[in-house]
């Protein structure tokens, strides 16, 4: 729990540097427009006086050419002032291409070599800063010509990504490591919590949300380490497009993950969680096939798990459950930045937004744990008070006494019956004291001690008693004890007095999910004349222990239904389908000795 919290205030001690990393930038100089012309004279590089033969565009990308083209840019750059008569400026180009640029027809800097085909081409990398000479940076309006070729796409690609500015060239310089600061910053914490929520998952709660939320700051973190490879470790532009693709895959199985964590941290059915996620999957493949850019699409598959996520709160809050009120607000203040600059949210405002976030995520993870903590313990400590009961209540005096009265009887007129009934009843004890200790056993191992603790009751009541079992998955665990008290409530609550009495157990197996279906004959039903459906079967301290039993071994997530009809009485208990912690072959234990 301190390791949770030593998190929590690591990462809010991250927000002052992430703030710091987001200063104000110097003034950033754009164009709104550029001029495009499809051929490759030398005079291009030149200003173009009469553009009449130039394609003008508007800055959403540019059409990609199969020849060699030719882009002006006309910057206007104001007069200097105190704040900025110390820098020099710089102009800083990002494009899908190979490119020679021009200030003013001076050459200032080159990206790869330009070629007329893929051979004679070498990529250039996908940004490029490059400093602008002192003498051509006076107020007034200059142009920027690019020479350009783009032979590295693929065939099918007709547009790419295209954007230029003018500012201070140090800034420039330090732009690329300034931007991935913000998300490299919380990458520590963020492995960190990872890896604390999966040691959480594998050792104390196996509870799904702790799981998803894991998986959840994996792909985050991938999605950041991706996110900052374009600062970092500068690429070639025909690898721009795979990076994408791959962002946007992140991006989708963030998605996924966000609706999942929040589906699984409220008690939905499976069904409920299905229909979420199936929605959030279907509205991804809508935009994917329908909206263009990678940019876009990534934003929007992120507000289609905010939608959700926010819908689930409010079902959480309407049915009024923990933390849904806390994890509403804190989506609204996640999403809130969207409405500064939708376009630059996923750039400067996402990865601080998401840390918050996550520091309340982990907060209420930190607090349902520490409220499931409190349960299990006093459910152990429950479960072990009414083990001591029940084996107080079988070792009662009278039932020592009534058994040592039969034995000293069968010694007399049977001694062979008094030896197969000693020797069943140290069977019996030898089950239960391998069993009772252990937290899960096998529903192998609990049927034979069930059939142990029958053949003992048939010697005491000249009953022959008989256990009928369906079961093809004997395998799967059982909290020890649970078969064995309905058999004993079962003994105790009706009036076998002679012939056969047969129990019987069917298993079934269904997703993942186990139920056993344990059915009694009833001779006096005057006690149960109403049937129970909830999770207590109000039969004393055998419920009370059952109870507790499940509640310790799987959580919140068993049932119990109970029913008396046609002078039968039916149990149905159903809990998650699981392995046993530690084997115990109890039925080797019964030879021990």
């Amino acid at each position: 729990m301190r390791i949770c919290y030593f998190i929590i205030v690591s990462l809010l001690t991250m927000v002052p540097m992430l703030v710091q990393a987001s200063a104000k930038p110097p003034a950033f100089i754009t164009s709104a427009t550029y001029y495009v012309i499809n051929d490759d004279k030398p005079e291009y590089a030149q200003p173009a006086l009469d553009k009449t033969a130039w394609q003008h565009y508007e800055f959403n990308g540019f059409r990609i050419n199969k020849d060699i083209s030719w882009i002006q840019i006309e910057f206007e750059l104001p007069q200097k002032n105190s704040a900025s008569a110390l820098f020099n400026y710089g102009a800083f180009v990002s494009i899908l291409g190979a490119f020679e640029a021009y200030w003013d027809g001076q050459l200032i800097g080159k990206n790869g070599i330009v070629g007329n085909e893929r051979n004679s081409e070498i990529p250039g990398i996908i940004d490029k800063a490059m400093l602008i000479p002192s003498s051509l940076s006076e107020a007034g309006k200059h142009t920027l010509s690019l020479r350009l070729s783009s032979h590295h796409l693929s065939p099918t690609q007709t547009h790419g990504s295209f954007f230029s500015l003018v500012t201070d060239y140090q800034y420039l310089i330090q732009l690329p490591y300034k931007k991935a600061s913000r998300p490299l910053i919380m990458s520590g914490a963020l492995l960190l919590v990872a890896i604390y929520s999966l040691f959480i998952y594998f050792t104390s709660f196996k509870q799904p949300s702790h799981l998803i939320f894991s998986a959840l700051c994996f792909t985050i973190l991938s999605l950041m380490i991706v996110e900052s490879w374009r600062g970092l470790w500068p690429y070639s532009y025909d690898w721009q497009i795979p990076r994408m693709e791959v962002v946007l895959a992140l991006s989708c199985l963030t998605s996924i993950l966000f609706t999942a964590f929040f589906a699984w941290f409220f008690t939905l059915s499976i069904k409920q969680r299905i229909g979420w996620l199936g929605a959030v999957v279907i509205a991804q493949l809508i935009t994917l096939n329908y909206i263009d850019g990678y940019d876009n699409r990534s934003l929007i598959v992120f507000l289609i798990a905010i939608a959700c996520a926010t819908g689930l709160c409010l079902k959480g809050l309407i049915s009024k459950q923990q933390h849904a009120s806390l994890m509403l607000g804190g989506l609204l203040l996640f999403i809130a930045p969207i409405s500064i600059n939708i376009y630059a949210y996923m750039d400067q405002y996402f990865f601080l937004s998401f840390s918050a976030l996550l520091c309340l995520m982990l907060y209420t993870l930190a607090q349902s744990m520490k409220i499931k903590h409190k349960q299990l313990i006093q459910s152990q400590l429950t479960s072990s008070r009414l083990e001591l009961e029940l084996v107080k209540r079988n070792l009662q005096p009278h039932f020592i006494l009534n058994t040592l009265t039969a034995v000293e009887e069968w010694i007399e007129e049977s001694p062979a019956t008094a030896v197969k009934f000693i020797n069943a009843l140290a069977d019996e004890f030898r089950f239960m004291a391998a069993t009772s200790a252990q937290s899960l056993i096998t529903l192998q191992d609990e049927i034979a001690l069930c059939q142990s603790h029958l053949k003992v009751m048939g010697y005491r009541t000249n009953i022959k008693y008989s256990f009928k079992i369906d079961a093809n998955l004997q395998s799967a665990a059982i909290a020890p004890g649970i078969l064995l008290t309905l058999i004993e409530n079962a003994i105790s609550h009706n009036n076998y007095r002679d012939g056969n009495v047969e129990f019987s157990l069917v298993q079934i197996i269904k997703h993942q999910q186990q139920s056993l279906l344990f059915h009694a004959p009833v001779i006096r039903s005057k006690h149960h004349k109403k049937p129970t459906t909830d999770n207590s079967i109000h039969l004393g301290i055998g419920s009370k222990y059952i109870e507790a039993r499940l509640t310790e071994s799987f959580g919140q997530t068993w049932k119990i239904n109970s029913v008396i009809e046609n002078e039968r009485w039916s149990i149905d208990l159903s809990f998650p389908l699981t392995a046993p912690c530690n084997h115990t072959a109890t039925t080797k234990a019964g030879h021990s000795l």
